[in-house]
């Protein structure tokens, strides 16, 4: 999608350009027509680069976007609204279940099958 964005609005580009320069040549007064044309093919061309360069399989080319773990991030927002630990909180683990006091010193325990899953607060 962008390569064709950035394709497709070249020429535009060029023609534009070519329009505005024999329109300031005769001097037929107001060419803001084709300048803005030429400005909205010059953003149509950078979000086809921009889209071209995040949709690489490869990764994006840029380390800090590439090694961003996004759902360690939405776990950690998550856990803030609800008040519950994160996914990959580890507790201690006793007869099947493992149990995790969030926030710690809170009094506040969760607990979660031995082998995993979402916690549930435990009520006394």
């Amino acid at each position: 999608m962008g390569l064709f964005l950035i394709v497709l609005s070249i020429p535009i580009f060029s023609f534009s350009g070519d329009l505005r320069l024999e329109c300031i040549i005769n001097d037929n007064g107001n060419c803001n027509l084709y300048k803005n044309s030429q400005i909205v093919s010059l953003l149509i061309m950078t979000i086809g680069m921009l889209l071209a360069i995040l949709s690489r399989p490869g990764g994006t080319g840029f380390e800090l976007l590439d090694t961003i773990d996004e759902e360690k991030i939405f776990d950690s927002i998550a856990s803030e609204f609800d008040n519950t630990p994160a996914l990959d909180t580890v507790g201690v683990v006793e007869q099947g279940y493992e149990w995790v006091e969030h926030p710690k010193g809170s009094g506040k325990w969760f607990s979660r099958p031995e082998s995993g899953g979402a916690w549930t607060r435990y009520d006394d």
